[in-house]
């Protein structure tokens, strides 16, 4: 298995990178739109990679951080999605979007990705639901102390209007993703509200 792969980036395609390493230019697909900041060729990067293996062809998939390679996996284990239709819920989803549609069972956010279709999106909600505590850990975790969406009395004030402790996480992530780390506790309140009522 090939952990991960480190090396200046030799050109960038429409669905990924070619890494150059050890000789050899290596095909890495890649979730360029969750990639931040974005490659430029002849820049050094390092991916962390999943190998799949088929009769036809030998397929790379690179993300620059675990998260997202810890997801793409879970994905893999959901019926009826591949490993195109995984990259393309990375690159069109951002992580605390998805996880609050993971918590609230809300498939707008991934029917709104092209090949994606209610069933399927349904599908992957329910078997992701139970899944999603660790996922929506991880994700506040990866974020700057300063930054983190994760504020108590956030969680409190969301817990007290009836919210589960996995729903309110994942609506304070989705709160934080969309304003920033500048906005008041009041504005982060108020947007996690109008994201919960949408459910």
């Amino acid at each position: 298995m090939i952990a991960f792969i480190k090396g200046p980036v030799w050109q960038i395609e429409e669905d990924g990178l070619i890494v150059a390493c050890g000789g050899v230019g290596v095909k890495v697909f890649v979730p360029l739109k969750a990639c931040d900041p974005l490659p430029q060729t002849g820049e050094e990067i390092f991916l962390h990679t999943h190998l799949q293996v088929r009769e036809d062809a030998w397929q790379l998939y690179g993300f620059t951080d675990k998260e997202q390679l810890r997801l793409f996996r879970l994905l893999l284990n959901v019926s009826g999605v591949g490993a195109k239709t995984a990259l393309a819920l990375i690159d069109g989803v951002p992580p605390a979007r998805f996880a609050a549609a993971v918590a609230a069972q809300d498939h707008r956010p991934l029917t709104a990705v092209s090949g994606v279709g209610k069933k399927t999106a349904e599908r992957l909600l329910l078997e992701l639901k139970d899944k999603y505590a660790g996922v929506a850990g991880d994700a506040a975790g990866d974020l700057p102390a300063a930054e983190s969406p994760i504020d108590g009395d956030l969680l409190a004030a969301l817990k007290q209007l009836g919210y589960s402790a996995v729903e309110a996480r994942a609506f304070a992530l989705s709160a934080m993703s969309a304003l920033g780390g500048d906005s008041t506790p009041e504005q982060l309140l108020r947007y996690a509200l109008k994201e919960a009522y949408k459910n």
